[in-house]
């Protein structure tokens, strides 16, 4: 979204991190425009302080570490926010599965938008030396093929104590030779988050509308774990896969020995899963119920277990410690009941799509 422009930019599309206004730097800056106007802000581009003056939209406002994509024709978008110590690094739209409840639409993904590998580098350039944690995400991150392997590689130069998280569906791992490759260039304590969407063959690859899916994702995902990576499992919670999840859950305590963790997921309705929604959609609370037996299983087998984007009140007391907050701030929303909920502050509420389009239950808890 543009936010802004800059007066008389006259060069060519750069990313360039906010750090304050006139003399807020030390170092020599070089002036682009007057230093006598209000409307000076000051930028690093290329590790150099320039002073620029830009006029920003009504509403719009500059923070410390902003990171700006200032466009040929002056044009500004905020591509990061300065006041946030976790960082996405978006590799590829494009994805060689197709599931049927991924809320991005097939036909995005099908499209050819990849951000070009200079530009991500650059990016992490950018980026303040403060972030904690670092997500890898797309479509399928993997499909970039050595680009991958580049970022990687400056990620893990520039951040070396930040936590990291490699979102792939991890069927390229059941080449071996790809897998022992990679390695060389992960950062320390990567994990892998990678979805098994049931232990049922059939109904795995009828979710991921690709053949020998489940193969190669169980084939990668032993890989990993031989050479000791960290695996987080992800099970998207849908009516097409909850009758299976006691199943898959002992599935991955008897196959997966020494994986991390194991999250279900509520769906974000947009995408795919929007067009699938009279097969997929399940409430929260029958989900949870389904599910319950699964968690348990885990849980006493010696596995980390977590919920993401279910609402506190469909889930039992004794569970809502591992329903986390997971959704991004600027998709939350409640429902007019939520109002008088006596824990709405610690729910991670719904997203909004699946809020205006499921009109989901909601069970108020206490009052206020």
């Amino acid at each position: 979204m543009i936010i802004g422009k800059v007066i008389n930019w006259g060069f060519s599309e750069v990313l360039a991190r906010y750090v304050g206004r006139e003399n807020d730097i030390s170092q020599e800056i070089t002036p682009m425009v007057s230093l006598l106007d209000k409307d000076i802000y000051n930028i690093w581009i290329n590790k150099k302080a320039y002073t620029i003056k830009i006029w920003l939209n009504e509403g719009e406002q500059l923070e410390d570490n902003d990171i700006l994509n200032i466009r040929e024709n002056g044009n500004i978008e905020k591509v990061f926010s300065g006041c946030e110590r976790e960082a996405d690094i978006f590799v590829t739209n494009q994805c060689n599965s197709n599931c049927i409840m991924c809320p991005v639409a097939a036909t995005v993904r099908k499209k050819e938008n990849r951000e070009k590998t200079e530009w991500i580098l650059n990016y992490i350039e950018a980026l303040p030396d403060n972030i904690e944690y670092i997500n890898i995400t797309g479509g399928e991150p993997t499909l970039a093929g050595e680009d991958l392997f580049k970022i990687l590689e400056s990620l893990k130069n520039k951040f070396q104590y930040a936590g990291y998280q490699l979102l792939t569906n991890g069927r390229i791992f059941s080449d071996i030779n790809y897998t022992e490759n990679i390695l060389n260039y992960i950062p320390y304590g990567l994990r892998f988050a990678i979805p098994v969407h049931s232990a049922n063959v059939e109904i795995h690859d009828k979710i991921t509308q690709a053949p020998k899916s489940f193969i190669q994702t169980d084939h990668g995902i032993r890989n990993l774990l031989k050479y000791r990576q960290k695996i987080e499992i992800r099970f998207v919670v849908s009516k097409r896969n909850v009758n299976t999840a006691l199943d898959t859950a002992k599935y991955i305590v008897k196959n997966y020995k020494g994986v991390f963790c194991v999250n279900f997921i509520g769906m974000e309705m947009m995408g795919n899963a929007a067009v699938n929604r009279k097969d997929l959609w399940i409430d929260y609370k029958d989900a949870f119920i389904k599910i319950k037996r699964a968690i348990d299983y885990l849980i006493l087998n010696g596995i980390d277990v977590q919920l993401y984007n279910f609402p506190l009140c469909a889930v039992e007391p004794g569970y809502r410690p591992i329903a986390v907050k997971s959704i991004t701030d600027y998709k939350i929303r409640f429902k007019k009941e939520c109002t008088q909920c006596a824990v709405r502050k610690i729910c991670g509420g719904f997203f909004w799509s699946t809020r205006n389009l499921m009109d989901p239950d909601v069970y108020p808890i206490g009052e206020q």
